[in-house]
């Protein structure tokens, strides 16, 4: 009590401050007495730490609910962050699930394995593809058991190359695979290496696709684009880029290569007898004789049609091509078994050697074609080596082509008409209508000075039907300067008798021309009908519908005669000039030359004789019963302006067959 005395003056003095009635108050407390004093300090002072506490207390609710709010916030956090993590792992394993049905599902191998080339996992794709189950599969080395030896290498280093690279390195990489049944495939794999953090772990996962069918495909297609599908020879294009290579290589090494032309000698026709099948069985031997024939650095190619082309690659000069050349034309020449039959052929060889003869593919081309043209000339079957003479005459033949074209259009071509005389009256029963060109450099050309080179330039058939057009408009005239009934007759080249529409284009001349068909005769000459009788009788007899008489020209010259005679309607024959000159002075062609001559008289056929030069074939003729005469002994082919002059000079008394007075016994039969 005493303490609580003693202490009441200093609580009140430390007491919290109150309003001025307190002040009041505690004087009146000091003024009621120390013990009234102390208990009003104590009760003041009690009275300010329930305030005191009962603040303190709100303060730490406000503090306990503040805190709650935090640790609700807090907790709202956790629940977030554990529904998102549930989110998540959700997530993963859909996609986990997806990625193992996508794994598990793909079309394409897919592969998973470790920095020792180990397969730690393997999709279905894989299994069908690999031809093991995935169980067979992990735990295996990739390359040494599915991978063949020419592709290991590569593909190991690649695999290196992609494990210690880093994470953004990839690798692409095709290989050939082998399967567990023993198939080839060719796959082209997508290498991605894969980096596990926990364990630090490289692995490398392979994804793959089967391109076997595209490379199947692009093999054949660079097959078709350098290779000819007949022969397996190689093609033009081929054929060009190694013969650029091989002549850049002569070049550096100071060496020789060649190049040889050659084809089959009347390939057509073995192709329209025996049918295409025969002639590409014939294609196929040939191209395989010549591999044979060859070395393998050498080329073969297959040019077109029935021409090859053979590249040497390295040669000691014409020596060694003439050796690999006649090593060729043997083979070539042995029997070729084909259906139908069996054929022995014969090849035209045409040979250039560079770079004596030219440095470039084309000129070795040209070259090679003039020589092989040289050799088909020269008789066929043989061999003929590329000259500048050669060149020089194609370059003649060429400036001829063109001349010929312009002397075309320029009307330098005229017709000539040489006497077909009656062997017992000396009349002229008939004239030959003979081309010639009038060259304004080179004067006046007959057929063998250009015609071979018409043909070759394609302007025969536009001559041909210029030829039968003015013949038949000039055919008019010459009855009216003659008198009497003349026969025209046209040759007929083996061009225009193969058109098909022959028959009508001279129909449609006649027509045109107004011409009596039966003052018209076509030749043929024996040696084009021979070798197709069916198609030959079937335009002849459309010739004959129309009313044009028939001549079988050159009659003897073929090994076919009696057959011609007996099949075709021909009204008259002309004796082979070949036979006529040799008769006289060979007793066998004498005999030949009398019996053809004595059948067709015998099948009621006119027998003319054309080129008759001196009086020995003329005596001959006469002594033989031959019915017609042609020749320079009477009277050499004339121009269509002098036809009237010759006509009148016979009208005259000019008599065009000479007599042979030393012969008492010739009879005119």
């Amino acid at each position: 009590m005493v303490l609580a005395l003693a202490l009441s003056p200093l609580m009140l003095l430390t007491a919290p401050k109150v309003p001025i009635e307190r002040e009041a108050l505690m004087q009146f407390l000091w003024s009621a007495g120390p013990a009234m004093l102390i208990l009003a300090g104590t009760f003041v002072y009690v009275r300010a730490l329930l305030r005191e506490r009962r603040r303190i207390e709100s303060r730490l609710e406000d503090v306990v609910e503040e805190r709650t709010r935090e640790l609700q916030a807090i907790n709202q956090e956790l629940r977030d962050e554990i529904f998102v993590r549930q989110q998540a792992e959700r997530s993963f394993r859909r996609s986990s699930r997806h990625f193992r049905a996508l794994f598990d599902t793909a079309a394409t191998p897919i592969m998973l394995i470790d920095s020792g080339f180990r397969i730690r996992q393997w999709n279905a794709s894989a299994e069908t593809l690999f031809g093991y189950s995935r169980d067979e599969a992990v735990g295996r080395h990739l390359i040494e058991t599915f991978i063949p030896e020419e592709y290991r290498d590569e593909m190991s280093w690649k695999i290196l190359k992609t494990l210690g690279a880093g994470a953004n390195n990839r690798e692409i990489l095709e290989t050939g695979i082998q399967a567990y049944d023993g198939t080839d495939h060719i796959i082209l794999w997508n290498l991605n290496l894969l980096h596990d953090e926990e364990d630090d772990r490289q692995q490398l996962i392979l994804i793959g696709q089967n391109i076997s069918e595209i490379r199947k495909t692009q093999d054949q297609l660079h097959y078709l684009a350098h290779f000819d599908v007949l022969t397996g020879t190689a093609n033009r294009r081929l054929f060009e880029d190694r013969c650029r290579r091989a002549l850049a290589s002569a070049d550096r090494h100071g060496h020789n290569c060649a190049l040889i032309g050659l084809d089959v000698d009347h390939f057509k026709r073995i192709n329209d007898t025996l049918g295409h099948d025969a002639g590409d069985t014939l294609l196929k031997t040939l191209s395989q004789r010549l591999k044979e024939n060859v070395r393998e650095e050498d080329t073969i190619a297959r040019l077109g049609g029935d021409e090859f082309a053979v590249l040497l690659r390295h040669v000691s000069g014409a020596e060694g091509c003439e050796k690999v050349a006649r090593g060729i034309l043997e083979a070539i020449t042995e029997p070729v078994t084909v259906p139908g039959g069996e054929l022995v052929i014969t090849s035209s060889i045409g040979i250039t050697v560079a770079p004596d003869d030219g440095t470039s593919y084309e000129r070795l081309l040209k070259n090679a074609d003039m020589a092989m043209y040289r050799a088909k000339k020269a008789g066929r079957n043989n061999i003929q080596f590329f000259s500048e003479e050669m060149n020089q005459e194609v370059q003649r033949q060429m400036s001829l082509e063109q001349e010929l074209r312009a002397g075309i259009r320029a009307g330098e071509l005229v017709l000539h008409y040489q006497p077909v005389l009656d062997a017992r009256s000396g009349e002229i029963v008939g004239l030959e209508s003979l081309l010639r060109w009038n060259h304004p450099g080179r004067g006046l050309l007959t057929p063998k000075d250009f015609l071979e080179v018409a043909e070759q330039s394609g302007q025969l058939h536009a001559i041909g039907e210029w030829i039968c057009n003015n013949a038949c408009l000039q055919a008019r005239a010459i009855q009216t300067m003659s008198g009497t009934p003349v026969r025209i007759s046209i040759n007929l080249s083996s061009r225009q008798y193969n058109h098909p529409h022959l028959a009508d284009e001279l129909q449609r001349t006649i027509t045109d021309t107004r011409i009596d068909p039966a003052l018209l005769m076509v030749e043929i000459d024996e040696r084009i009908l021979s070798d197709r009788l069916e198609e030959t009788a079937a335009v002849l007899h459309k010739l004959k519908a129309i009313g044009i008489g028939l001549t079988l020209d050159r009659f003897g010259s073929g090994l076919s005669s009696l057959t011609l005679l007996r099949e075709l309607p021909f009204d008259q024959v002309k004796i082979d000039s070949a036979l006529l000159h040799r008769a006289p002075g060979d007793e066998n062609t004498a005999a030949i030359t009398h019996t053809l001559i004595s059948l067709a008289r015998q099948l009621s056929l006119t027998v003319a004789a054309a080129g008759v030069e001196s009086e020995e074939q003329d005596r001959f003729l006469r002594q033989s019963g031959c019915h017609l005469f042609q020749g320079h002994r009477f009277s050499p082919p004339v121009s269509s302006d002098q036809l009237a002059d010759l006509f009148a000079e016979v009208r005259q008394g000019r008599r065009l067959l000479p007599e042979i007075p030393d012969n008492p016994a010739v009879r005119n039969r």
